[in-house]
């Protein structure tokens, strides 16, 4: 199975993002989305599961929850779109909600700067600002490939 990751789009989706996202099984909006229209885009590739951010206002702020959490293929998935480290309240929540209460993957966005760590057993995964260039940060999406024996693979991709 493969995932779209994305974030930061604030209204606009880089047009490379379509090229990428092409055959994926599902899209992760991390927050930021900034118009139902990018949302109505993106599931033009595949389903789409996304959270609000601090820009995003009515109505993506009714129609989205703050924090996802979710399991896909046997991965346990919290996304967010402001991360503030894995014993905030928030993370903690999600936990409750999992199965095992063993979280693979925390997805974020808000910094526009792409990352991928682990923590432990925890993959941190920011995707970066898939909009347009803002700072001097580099944009950038994710692909997010899970095995048939359930390994979970995050990776960075530069749009530029």
């Amino acid at each position: 199975m493969e995932i779209g990751v994305i974030a930061d789009t604030h209204g606009h989706v880089n047009p490379k993002v379509y090229d990428i996202f092409a055959g994926v099984d599902q899209i992760l909006h991390a927050g930021d989305i900034g118009g139902v229209d990018i949302i109505t885009s993106l599931e033009t590739l595949a389903p789409v599961q996304a959270v609000y951010g601090n820009v995003d206002t009515f109505p993506i702020s009714t129609n989205y929850p703050e924090t996802l959490t979710t399991q896909i293929a046997g991965v346990n998935i919290c996304m967010t779109h402001i991360y503030t480290g894995l014993e905030s309240n928030l993370v903690q929540e999600a936990l409750k909600q999992l199965p095992g209460q063993r979280l693979d993957l925390l997805i974020y966005g808000h910094s526009h700067q792409a990352k991928l760590e682990r923590v432990g057993n925890t993959y941190l995964f920011n995707p970066g600002s898939a909009g347009r260039k803002r700072f001097s940060v580099r944009p950038a999406v994710g692909l997010l490939k899970i095995t048939e024996s359930g390994a979970c693979l995050p990776q960075i991709i530069y749009l530029e």
